[in-house]
């Protein structure tokens, strides 16, 4: 028998279907709810998976989209034959397979199994092997991807040639998995690299879903599980009505302002597994979400819960890992704070930038509208910068990028971070502070204020705003210009030195506008330029004094971030270092223990 060629009913189809059939989460006590949202998830799925089996895929757009809607065509038996030509004809693209391509057809392999041509299956099998070469990608999805496919590859083919990079399928299946159980420890420890982010994170939840389902080492397959709740619960935390509020990594220039359209490949799955708020399943990319539905592995229910409960506002606090490059030496973390109400949420980050694609802070309220969120960016534009990440040589990455990535150019983008801008957060008030050089290629900041706006006025430095059901001021240390855009105005500050402060009220907690105007302007902020400080009494009485890149004070108190927890919030906590995360919601509480791969369900 060609080895390359699977006979129709070889061992690994069969245990791949029973893989299927027998993927259940470690079994833990019920509540009351737990049915009804496995119903409704499950109700969700279903729904994803009709309408993506009915899509087309049109010869020239992301052929990603090709092979997704081939395999849910497939799978779920709407217009298979075009799902399987779809499929026929990605295998006999020449274009070169990127992680993408080989996660997706190694998935396929196994989830489809017999419904595949055996001659099929061959060609994928050979191409996959081609494609692993020793380029694992430079951002963490891509390399999770491609370990994910290496793994399935070489534990569905241990016997198969070797692969383009000279190992053979179990050297290669070897490696993966020790990298992912690497990845795995340092994510729960540290925190993680590319984090929240809405144009990638889906692609953690499909590969650990696959590996949760197909895995035969049991101690991956249950860390795989256990990873995916925590990707999850992370999210949820996050979660209002659809909205992924708080600051982002890899977030692209397009998204950032949205709030309904147009956010992300990833946004959508959060609505997939928590609900309270309609699939937008018409929006670009979200074709991955076909996978998803197809894969249906349940969140804890609890998580589900603690998605959509809002009836008081809270705190979080994250850590996210140290940064990393070629120019990095001991990069800082990321420390997170998100302030979460039923109206609105205000998040933020300070530390080390992402890569590229970074969105530092905003306020995000509830609203039919989009783009309803308001923050401010300083545009940097640096090959310093970007050379702390890309191994390019500085005289080259500056033109490399902007040819990947237009919009970096443009003076008013409203994505990426800048190392110019250090930020601080307590509840419901943000400080911004910037501090830019003169040979700095920006030397402007920007506000983004979306006309979803009802209502806005100008006093006394302060800029006091009407939308929905959030009122909201901000204050900046030096004026600026307002510019009329399609869908907002931008408020553009050109003095190096400045301080921004934004505070949010629920429009519910005030006697009417008026009156929050009136006290929001007897508040008087002190910026000192010399020593960058910036001084702020809240409207709810707390003292803030937060120095550029200095020392954080809360009420005479300093935040100290080296005790900063990896989670902190009223249901998901973890302290850095430790690797064990605890879940909670009301009675319901379960230990995520990584050191020993176990569940406890208290």
């Amino acid at each position: 028998m060609n080895p390359l060629r699977p006979a129709p009913a070889t061992w690994f189809f069969r245990l791949s279907v029973m893989l299927v059939l027998l993927a259940r989460p470690p079994a833990r006590a019920e509540s009351p709810g737990d049915a009804a949202y496995r119903a409704q998830f499950r109700e969700r799925c279903a729904t994803a998976q009709a309408f993506m089996a009915r899509e087309t895929w049109d010869p020239g757009t992301d052929s990603r989209k090709r092979i997704y809607l081939g395999v849910v065509k497939v799978a779920t038996g709407t217009d298979a034959a075009t799902g399987l030509q779809y499929l026929e004809d990605a295998v006999a693209d020449p274009a070169p397979w990127s992680c993408f391509e080989t996660y997706a057809f190694m998935d396929a392999v196994l989830r489809l199994g017999l419904k595949l041509p055996p001659a099929l299956v061959e060609k994928v099998q050979a191409r996959l092997g081609a494609s692993f070469t020793k380029d694992f990608g430079f951002t963490d999805n891509h390399m999770l991807q491609y370990r994910t496919a290496r793994y399935l590859f070489g534990q569905t083919w241990p016997g198969g040639p070797a692969l383009a990079d000279g190992s053979t399928p179990v050297q290669s299946q070897r490696e993966a998995a020790a990298w992912i159980e690497r990845w795995i420890d340092s994510t729960v420890s540290r925190g993680m690299y590319e984090y929240d982010s809405p144009n990638y994170h889906h692609l953690y939840l499909l590969c650990f879903s696959s590996l949760y389902q197909y895995a035969h080492d049991e101690r991956l397959r249950q860390k795989s599980w256990m990873m995916l709740q925590v990707l999850l619960a992370d999210w949820a935390t996050g979660y209002l009505q659809g909205n992924w509020v708080g600051a982002h990594s890899r977030e692209k220039y397009n998204q950032v302002t949205h709030t309904r359209e147009h956010t992300g490949a990833a946004t959508q799955f959060g609505r997939l597994y928590f609900g309270d708020a309609p699939l937008r399943l018409d929006l670009a990319e979200t074709y991955f979400i076909s996978l998803g539905a197809l894969q249906a592995c349940e969140c804890l229910p609890m998580i589900g819960r603690i998605a959509t409960d809002r009836r008081q506002p809270y705190v979080l606090r994250a850590l996210k890992a140290p940064r990393r490059g070629p120019r990095i030496h001991d990069g800082e973390p990321t420390w997170m704070y998100t302030y979460v109400t039923p109206d609105f949420a205000v998040g933020s980050s300070w530390g080390d930038l992402t890569d590229v694609e970074n969105h530092r802070w905003d306020l995000t309220w509830v609203s039919p509208h989009d783009g309803t969120r308001c923050f401010f960016i300083n545009p940097s534009y640096s090959a310093e910068q970007l050379s702390r990440y890309f191994d390019t040589p500085v005289d080259k990455v500056l033109a490399d990028i902007v040819r990947q990535r237009p919009y970096y150019a443009n003076p008013n983008k409203w994505i990426e971070g800048s190392p110019y801008e250090d930020v601080f957060q307590h509840e419901n008030t943000v400080v911004a502070l910037y501090d830019i050089p003169p040979d700095a290629a920006r030397q402007h900041i920007n506000g983004f204020f979306p006309h979803a706006i009802v209502e806005r006025r100008e006093q006394d430095g302060w800029i006091l705003a009407r939308a929905d059901g959030v009122f909201f001021a901000v204050w900046t240390s030096a004026p600026g210009t307002w510019f009329a855009e399609p869908d907002y105005d931008r408020l553009t500050i050109v003095h190096p030195k400045t301080a921004v402060i934004l505070e949010a009220v629920a429009a519910r907690d005030e006697r009417n506008f008026d009156a929050f105007c009136a006290r929001m302007v007897r508040n008087r902020p002190v910026f000192d330029e010399k020593t960058l400080t910036a001084s702020y009494t809240s409207t709810r009485g707390h003292r803030i004094q937060f120095t550029h890149h200095g020392a954080r004070l809360v009420d005479g108190v300093t935040s100290n971030l080296d005790t900063w927890p990896l989670f902190e919030g009223p249901w998901l906590n973890a302290q850095r270092g430790t690797g064990t995360i605890t879940l909670q919601y009301g009675r319901e509480r379960v230990t995520l223990d990584f050191n020993s791969a176990t569940v406890v369900d208290h």
